[in-house]
């Protein structure tokens, strides 16, 4: 077996599934445990994940949480939430909207 991974080796990333754990710090269960790896996220964003959310993990570092799609959404649409119900959606029109207050878009001047 030690010669077939010598003559070929491994190729690509290494893709895991595994569950969120939160007791002492951020870290998820998958062949391994991974204590506080990277995340892979947007510039500008971080998030806390859920304990016993589901997470893929691309050769260690968390690539995200699986997520069905938002039916609610248009094309072009983005939301943002938090588990304690806070919410800000990004319009395609340019309407913001934050925890149900519509903000129309800026006016061309």
């Amino acid at each position: 077996m030690w010669l077939t991974r010598r003559l070929f080796p491994r190729q690509g990333a290494k893709v895991q599934v595994g569950l969120v754990e939160q007791e002492n710090g951020f870290a998820v269960q998958g062949e391994s445990r991974y204590r506080s790896p990277q995340q892979l996220l947007p510039y500008g964003f971080s998030s806390s994940a859920a304990q016993g959310l589901q997470a893929v993990l691309l050769d260690g570092y968390c690539a995200g949480l699986p997520n069905a799609p938002d039916t609610a959404l248009e094309p072009g649409e983005v939301r943002l939430y938090s588990a304690g119900g806070a919410e800000i959606l990004l319009g395609r029109d340019g309407a913001v909207t934050i925890n149900g207050q519509v903000f129309p878009p800026k006016e061309e001047e």
